[in-house]
């Protein structure tokens, strides 16, 4: 029983791991560190399901070229709250740097907790996830966000700016 009360730490862990590892001293600004400047989205789901091999994140491309990453409610938040939890902070970190400069739309949709009555803490969930990747610099008109009634996944989804 105590070790599955330490699965989300570990889990927490690798995620947290991950990123690390892909980012060594020095290489976030080193030349050539970085793969080219506008990866395109399915590259970016390349990168990403490969840096975050071994956890429970899913990195899907969709048959309209989107990208659409979910992540595990229990991962992103506590019960009842709507501050991100680290796992879904350094997911959410590496989204934010790879579509910063990108011309992408970003939905974010977070459930509610099972059982739950109402949307709020849903809605509080999206945004919170969506300010996360605003201060880290992706411009807030870009996103949209939904709240859902059910489901046990945090859904970010980046897709090709109309032209």
């Amino acid at each position: 029983m105590g070790g599955m009360r330490s699965l989300p730490w570990i889990v927490a862990s690798a995620i947290a791991l991950a990123g690390c590892a892909q980012r060594g001293p020095g290489s976030e600004h080193a030349p050539g560190a970085e793969s080219p400047a506008h990866p395109s989205l399915a590259e970016e789901q390349r990168r990403l399901a490969e840096l975050f091999k071994g956890t429970p994140v899913v990195f899907e491309l969709q048959k309209d070229g989107s990208l659409r990453v979910s992540v595990p409610l229990r991962y992103s938040f506590d019960r009842g709250r709507h501050a991100v939890k680290p796992p879904l902070g350094a997911v959410l970190e590496r989204v934010a740097k790879s579509q910063r400069a990108e011309p992408t739309r970003l939905s974010v949709i977070a459930p509610t907790d099972p059982g739950a009555k109402g949307l709020l803490l849903a809605t509080e969930r999206a945004s919170s996830a969506r300010d996360y990747m605003v201060a880290r610099g992706v411009q807030a008109t870009r996103f949209s966000i939904a709240a859902a009634g059910g489901g046990d996944v945090v859904i970010v989804v980046a897709e090709a700016a109309a032209h």
